[in-house]
């Protein structure tokens, strides 16, 4: 995905119960937390508040401009536990291999399915990710926008699940987090 996809830049984190979302992957324990395609960094940002002492964000986006507004945030508030680069996560991860606990792609799949870019993505994912780490996907609920996405582009729970298990993720659970939005918990396969 070489290019900002329409929609980059917008805060879907209000749109979530992201004390759920980080209740379920069990951020409490620590580790590392690869945020990608990370946007202006508010998942990142409440992260890195709620777990400021055993958990490291490493935060990326395509945008600079975006990367550099989440720096700045993090510096403002003294988050120490925050860094953010600029990466094309379509392409290539700039992190060595199982260098990640949980991962993180905040709708953001429904993109890179749509420019063809999801292959390269997931290998990445699953090439970044410790051996029994988490992948998150929050997604858009296949309803009509607002807020979100073209309908066309949005990815059910179902399709979600064949797109990752296609690439050697296996689910295990799909929860609710909003009137628009939904969040999956993949493994990747035989972890």
């Amino acid at each position: 995905m070489s290019e900002r996809p329409r929609g980059a830049g917008k805060n879907s984190f209000s749109l979530i119960d992201g004390g759920r979302l980080f209740a379920e992957l069990h951020l409490e324990r620590g580790g590392v937390l690869l945020d990608l395609a990370c946007g202006p960094g508010a998942y990142s940002l409440e992260a890195a508040r709620r777990f400021p002492a055993g958990l490291l964000v490493r935060a990326f986006d395509l945008a600079p401009d975006l990367v550099d507004q989440l720096r700045q945030q993090a510096a403002e508030e003294g988050l120490a536990n925050i860094t953010a680069a600029v990466a094309d996560i379509g392409r290539h991860l700039p992190l060595t291999d199982a260098s990640g606990d949980f991962c993180l792609l905040a709708m953001v799949l429904h993109d890179l399915a749509a420019d063809n870019a999801e292959a390269t993505a997931l290998r990445e994912v699953r090439r970044v990710l410790r051996p029994g780490g988490v992948l998150a996907a929050v997604e858009f609920k296949k309803l009509p926008p607002p807020p979100g996405p073209p309908l066309d582009v949005r990815l059910a729970p179902a399709e979600l699940e064949t797109l990752l298990a296609g690439h050697g993720f296996r689910l295990e659970k799909t929860v609710d987090a909003g009137a628009s939005a939904y969040f999956s918990i993949f493994r990747p396969g035989g972890a």
